[in-house]
């Protein structure tokens, strides 16, 4: 069913109101003038001279009974203008009590049924911030309780770990078990900065981007990543090729840093390469490794956060490709998980609209 029009409302109200005034001012005018016509023609003065007095004060009479009517009538119009603006805004007064007696956790719907035209948009935006706000709540409830569950596990680990080391009988038993804590705690840091990582980008309104070139950014994390990668037997490499996108500094070089972390850590591999391409349709940055790969049936839930792939190595959070998809979006790129170019391995490609 169509919702009634409030300018319709205000407007049909309105003229009905003017007229009905005007109606009643015009009746007392016509009966109050053809009395005194009538007077005048059915009692006619005796002389001229009464005859000219007579028509002037029938003159000011008719315009008296035309100026009062008019004069009581204003008021009585202003009367009814409010009355009628009133309860044409009913819809909008029982609307801000909606709002106002709601409960600051209730966020359903609010009901259109009978709303006016002019007011429906207005409902359907605040219904649709409302479903944002319950969808914002939900993905903070679970990610909470995720992150909850993630913290409580490496913490129940440093704790057994102690626990060996205090009742250890000999030296390298304790040595082992302080090693262990010292790995697990180096663990818990890192989920730590990744949770930090996740909730800053859930935050933020969208980070400030620039030009920027992604070769001196791809040397500089792989310069960090060395230490690791000696201590893996792992070959890092850079292929030719720079190209400039406009993205944040710190953002990408977080999400190039977590794809070279998760092929050392996680993958297994012994070489990693990544390359800087510009093509006609936009920039691609690719991280490509030989290592155990990601099953393709795994490769949608992998980026949903807290989820880690069959074949990964221990000691993941699940959250590093979560976090570069993330940043992907806030850059308007695509995250795409391939195999490599034998089959074998692994190509994550970040894929960057051409600038305008």
């Amino acid at each position: 069913m169509r919702s009634p029009s409030l300018r319709n409302r205000l407007v049909l109200l309105t003229t009905a109101a003017v007229a009905v005034v005007w109606l009643v001012a015009a009746a007392f005018t016509w009966h109050a003038a053809i009395r005194e016509i009538e007077e005048l023609v059915f009692h006619p003065p005796a002389s001229p001279h009464h005859m000219r007095e007579e028509r002037r004060e029938l003159a000011h009479e008719i315009a008296e009974h035309l100026l009062v009517p008019m004069l009581i009538a204003l008021p009585g119009l202003a009367m009814v203008l409010v009355i009628t603006v009133g309860i044409s805004l009913r819809p909008l007064q029982r609307l801000a009590r909606d709002l106002g007696a709601r409960a600051p956790d209730r966020l359903d719907a609010l009901d259109t049924s009978g709303a006016p035209r002019e007011i429906v948009p207005l409902v359907e935006r605040l219904n649709a911030l409302f479903a944002g706000i319950e969808r914002a709540l939900d993905n903070e409830r679970r990610f909470t309780a995720d992150a909850s569950h993630e913290l409580r596990t490496p913490l129940a680990a440093l704790k057994a770990q102690a626990q060996v080391a205090l009742d250890a009988a000999d030296e390298g038993q304790r040595r082992h078990a302080l090693e262990q804590i010292v790995a697990g705690c180096d663990r818990a840091t890192r989920l730590l900065a990744q949770l930090l990582t996740l909730a800053r980008l859930d935050a933020g309104t969208g980070p400030e981007l620039q030009p920027l070139g992604l070769r001196p950014l791809a040397e500089s994390v792989l310069a960090d990543a060395a230490g690791e990668a000696i201590a893996c037997n792992c070959e890092l490499s850079l292929a030719d090729g720079d190209a400039t996108v406009r993205g944040n500094s710190d953002l990408l070089r977080a999400a190039l840093r977590n794809l070279v972390e998760n092929a050392l850590r996680h993958g297994g591999a012994r070489r990693i390469r990544v390359a800087v391409e510009a093509g006609q349709d936009g920039v691609t940055l690719t991280v490509s490794d030989d290592g155990s790969g990601i099953p393709a049936a795994e490769r949608e839930a992998v980026v949903k956060r807290f989820r880690r792939g069959t074949v990964a190595g221990s000691g993941g959070s699940g959250l590093g490709l979560s976090i570069v998809q993330r940043i992907a979006e806030l850059h308007g790129a695509q995250l795409e998980i391939v195999d490599g170019p034998d089959g074998s391995g692994l190509d994550v490609l970040l894929r960057f609209p051409k600038s305008a």
